[in-house]
């Protein structure tokens, strides 16, 4: 079953079942069949644990491999001795970094969750280039989406990517901790002058559209709402 799980990563534990009774004329338990497909994941990639710890190790290489790339990591010392945990990590790639130079001055955030034993965010920077493409900028792991997660990341966004670009714009949802964070920036805050002093943000139409479909519940309403958010001023 090695071979068969690994060509259908989506193999569900009830199709197990069913391919183990149709081979061996025996019946297995769906938690049984769930972990056969959770230990041919091990055997593959590795644990979890094996992926965490070696994550710094990895994002090193990329920076020797890759000029002008740049990475950081954030680990909670332990209260017992001994090494601590992982909590943020940050990369970007060089050549993603150069492109941006030649990008609009605008940068898209956003963020999705992580799935699996541990849970966690993925906080993204997203750049636009003259045809309109995307271009990946720069990435991080953290523990979930808050005002500290999100200032952490921009603060290296604005050290490693934008640097002494003047007047770059974020566009962003409305998320309360994301949007603390950009007026940290833009601010500064205990006493701290302002890292990011020229920082614009602007909001996300995508977003804007699909919390204004949630309140009328009017496609038609929503396609106008964007339409009107696109028309220059």
């Amino acid at each position: 079953m090695y071979g068969v799980i690994l060509d259908k990563i989506d193999y569900e534990p009830k199709l197990i079942i069913r391919d183990i009774d149709d081979r061996f004329q025996y019946k297995i338990s769906y938690a049984k069949a769930w972990r056969a497909k959770q230990k041919v994941f091990e055997m593959r990639f590795g644990t979890y644990e094996a992926s965490y710890d070696n994550l710094p190790h990895m994002l090193s290489a990329i920076v020797q491999r890759n000029p002008g790339s740049a990475t950081d990591i954030y680990i909670v010392p332990s209260l017992y001795g001994g090494s601590g945990f992982l909590l943020r990590a940050f990369f970007c790639l060089g050549a993603c970094v150069r492109a941006f130079m030649y990008c609009h001055p605008i940068l898209c955030i956003d963020d999705t969750f992580l799935t699996g034993r541990y849970k966690g965010t993925i906080l993204t920077v997203i750049g636009v280039d003259c045809n309109k493409q995307v271009v990946p900028i720069a990435f991080a792991f953290v523990e979930n989406e808050n005002t500290e997660s999100w200032y952490w990341f921009l603060e290296r966004v604005k050290i490693h990517v934008v640097a002494a670009r003047p007047d770059v714009c974020l566009i962003s949802d409305r998320h309360a901790g994301l949007l603390a964070a950009i007026r940290q920036l833009h601010e500064g805050s205990r006493g701290q002058p302002p890292l990011w002093p020229d920082v614009v943000s602007r909001w996300c139409i995508r977003h804007m559209g699909a919390n204004f479909y949630e309140r009328f519940k009017n496609k038609k309403l929503m396609n106008l709402f964007k339409r009107l958010c696109t028309q220059n001023q």
